[in-house]
């Protein structure tokens, strides 16, 4: 149905969303590390400039998980709200035609949907990266082996330095979470392709499929 041109054209999408995802799962903000030296004898050991690999997108593939799973409840509640109303006779009150407008709101694809849903992606990227970084143990560490990043004192100045940068990557790959996310809805309502065939460029499954593949690679 879609033609010769649309196929190449869906292809070229799935490889360009496939290797958008393989950068998103592997990029890293590194941190350049300062260790100290220690005189062993005659020995001298450290002193080697590392890096400390910060994930762009350290919160993987949940945010996308639990932000679909909250989706199912607003457009259950909304409907249920419009298809109750309306049974009760209630179609011309007020609760009626609020029903009904807010269950047109949240369907699947619809302007506010995709709104919520990107809001939701971006909370729990910030949610899951907080329970699962956590700057303070890092600095310890970092000073408890006698290393230190250039230009930032060890202790409360690193943990805050290594907060902020992790908030402005997070901010970036809660970005391409959601593009990732949005991207089969947007080329079903935009251009008419059936959700089983645009649900190949992006979504969950695509980056659980891209994140294992990477790991057995690996």
């Amino acid at each position: 149905q879609v033609g010769l041109v649309g196929l190449l054209l869906l292809i070229g999408g799935f490889l360009a969303v496939t290797a958008g995802a393989i950068i998103i799962t592997v990029a890293q903000r590194r941190i350049p590390i300062q260790q100290a030296k220690h005189t062993v004898g005659r020995r001298v050991y450290g002193g080697q400039k590392l890096y400390l690999p910060l994930r762009l997108n350290h919160a993987g593939v949940m945010p996308i998980i639990f932000a679909s799973s909250f989706m199912v409840f607003p457009s259950a509640f909304f409907g249920w709200l419009a298809s109750s109303t309306q049974a009760s006779g209630g179609e011309a009150s007020l609760l009626g035609k609020v029903g009904i407008f807010l269950a047109e709101a949240f369907q699947t694809g619809a302007y506010p949907y995709v709104v919520l849903e990107i809001t939701l992606i971006y909370f729990f990227s910030y949610f899951w990266t907080t329970v699962q970084f956590s700057p303070d143990e890092m600095s310890k560490q970092l000073r408890d082996h006698g290393s230190m990043i250039p230009g930032i004192r060890p202790g409360p100045f690193t943990s805050e330095y290594l907060e902020r940068i992790m908030e402005r990557i997070t901010y970036v790959g809660a970005g391409f979470l959601a593009v990732i996310a949005i991207i089969p809805t947007l080329v079903t309502q935009q251009l008419g392709i059936p959700f089983n065939v645009s649900q190949f460029l992006g979504g969950t499954g695509l980056l659980i499929v891209v994140s294992v593949a990477l790991d057995v690679m690996q």
